[in-house]
């Protein structure tokens, strides 16, 4: 099988993903008050000010220069470098059926694309939050004995997703050993 996954997916999978994806202006769709879009042929983002539009930000009657910036949200390349980060260490092969290694995989890609986020904002983690403090600040991780104990598995250990990642896999790792009674001949 060859396993296909598109943003869309991603998208779809995780709708929640943060930051949130970037709301990049789509021709001809209904916009409402208060919406906010990024209107790619300027670069810029765009506010609607009246109750329904169907036009572009290029109408300034019904838009207003809004300010942000795309380095707030996830933009689709950045969803499509982690879908190209994750096939360099995923086998679909491991997998009895196509859904279950296309959640897998998915759950890589999301690993992948909180380790780019974290990279670039400088941000390092190990494990699971188990505690928190307000009072001076204080945080405590844990990570899972049974993936520190595996050297391919523990660098999956820095975000929520590739714990899950992990663990979504092991079963698959897990080889199974029959004995069959018998033997050989030689005629």
């Amino acid at each position: 099988m060859e396993l296909v996954i598109s943003v869309s997916d991603f998208k779809t999978q995780f709708p929640r993903f943060s930051p949130m994806y970037l709301p990049v202006y789509v021709a001809n769709s209904t916009h409402f008050k208060g919406d906010v879009v990024y209107y790619s042929d300027t670069g810029l983002f765009y506010q609607c000010v009246v109750k329904t539009t169907t036009d572009s930000p290029s109408n300034t009657s019904d838009w207003d220069l809004y300010s942000d910036d795309v380095l707030n949200y996830t933009r689709d390349n950045d969803i499509l470098e982690a879908i190209n980060e994750a096939k360099v260490n995923f086998n679909e092969g491991l997998f009895p059926d196509e859904a279950t290694a296309k959640l897998v995989f998915l759950y890589l890609v999301a690993h992948y694309l909180t380790v780019d986020f974290q990279n670039a904002l400088g941000i390092s983690q190990m494990g699971i939050v188990t505690s928190k403090s307000v009072g001076s600040v204080s945080e405590s991780y844990t990570v899972p004995q049974w993936l520190l104990n595996n050297p391919a598995l523990s660098a999956y250990a820095t975000t929520g997703y590739g714990i899950k990642y992990a663990t979504l896999i092991r079963p698959y790792l897990v080889g199974n050993v029959f004995i069959v009674q018998g033997r050989t001949t030689t005629d």
